[in-house]
């Protein structure tokens, strides 16, 4: 079945570490999600594109942050990579701005095949210190991501004072007409990190669902970079190890490895 374009996602973000200290938290957020080549159709009375709004959407949030078509970015990515051939579709998982701000620790480009089915996942990575990084998620052979497959990579970023730029990612994906699911764990040592971002509710994404999730969820977007700091604070009390941000690596992009 076709994807069509413009959606909004109710989701539920959960986070559980699991180590010497244990931390645990869930948290109500809505995600939009578009074909990145049809941008200009998710415009709407509460929703703009480059422009200030309730809700908004900018260039520079995304690929390079210099305000780049973002179309231009990652397609140029997925050409460097060879798999450009493959990709006929791709959605932007994301925040919007909610009156003028947003901060997304994680944006997902899911790239679809001509029948709309998944074969390359990018997720772009972003931290407190406008640093960013990007992970492209793909089989070897280009062959389609199956909803039990499990990728790996190393970590190259620094995103948390609590964990070092160290250990191992492993990405697991469904994306379909009905549901986007999006499971990170993170493995150090003995320490994991669990990570999930399970759709909820599907809603079109237009005017009226964009005001009934501000009132469901108001500031959204500040409700996030809120949790991040309390939960930080959490970590400092019980007196999880400190890491220094190292000076970031390059390239910023790291393919998985199977």
């Amino acid at each position: 079945m076709a994807i069509n374009n413009g959606f909004l996602y109710y989701a539920k973000v959960m986070h559980k570490r699991i180590d010497s200290i244990i931390n645990q938290f869930v948290y109500n957020v809505f995600y939009i999600c578009f074909d990145i080549s049809k941008i200009n159709e998710i415009k709407n009375i509460f929703l703009s594109i480059n422009r200030f709004n309730i809700f908004s959407f900018y260039f520079k949030d995304h690929a390079n942050k210099d305000n780049q078509d973002i179309n231009i970015w990652i397609k140029k990515i997925l050409q460097q990579e060879k798999i450009d051939h493959k990709v006929k579709k791709i959605f932007l998982f994301t925040h919007p701005r909610v009156f003028g701000y947003v901060f997304n620790p994680v944006s997902f480009w899911f790239c679809l095949n001509e029948n709309d089915q998944l074969i390359s996942v990018l997720a772009q990575v972003n931290n407190t210190f406008k640093e960013n990084h990007s992970y492209l998620i793909k089989n070897n052979d280009h062959s389609l991501i199956n909803e039990n497959q499990w990728f790996e990579t190393n970590k190259q970023f620094y995103v948390s004072p609590f964990y070092p730029v160290e250990g191992v990612y492993k990405f697991r994906f469904i994306f379909n007409q009905k549901k986007i699911a999006i499971w990170i764990n993170y493995y150090h040592k003995e320490k994991t990190l669990l990570t999930s971002v399970i759709t909820s509710n599907k809603k079109e994404l237009n005017s009226f669902n964009l005001l009934i999730a501000f009132l469901k969820i108001p500031f959204v977007t500040s409700k996030v970079i809120f949790l991040i700091h309390y939960q930080a604070l959490k970590l400092f009390f019980k007196k999880a190890q400190y890491h220094s941000r190292p000076k970031q690596k390059t390239p910023n992009l790291t393919n998985t490895k199977l």
